[in-house]
């Protein structure tokens, strides 16, 4: 299965909505408070073999926000992880190996990403930014 068929299927699980663009596949979910959270994905190909990439943009990091505080994040999450692109871009983003992972176990590696990711929007910016 590519990461484009699990992500559609696990759109339907989810009730997300499902589109693609070239090798990047979206999905965004619903989350609480009416809102929701694009995730992306696309196939990492590493030497072991296909890792499916997924992420998502949570804003920029600005002078309120503590980098100490997203990295201590990550030690409180199963899957997802924050980081910090070269533009100061918070990002949640997760790793899982293709060929051995399940729809199910996508789907909450993706629902754990959604979640955080629109947590720390609403608690950063107060909004629903990306």
């Amino acid at each position: 299965m590519t990461i484009h068929e699990m992500m559609q299927q696990v759109a339907l699980l989810t009730s997300g909505k499902y589109s693609r663009e070239d090798n990047v596949s979206l999905i965004d979910i619903p989350t609480v408070g009416n809102r929701g959270q694009v995730i992306y994905g696309k196939l990492f190909d590493q030497d072991e073999g296909d890792t499916g990439l997924l992420y998502t943009p949570v804003g920029p990091l600005i002078e309120t926000i503590d980098p100490i505080y997203l990295l201590r994040i990550n030690a409180s999450l199963q899957w997802a992880r924050t980081a910090l692109l070269s533009d100061d871009t918070i990002i949640l983003i997760a790793t899982f190996d293709l060929p051995t992972t399940s729809i199910k176990e996508c789907a909450r590696i993706m629902q754990e990403v959604a979640a955080v990711a629109d947590d720390l929007e609403f608690r950063f910016f107060s909004v629903d930014e990306m």
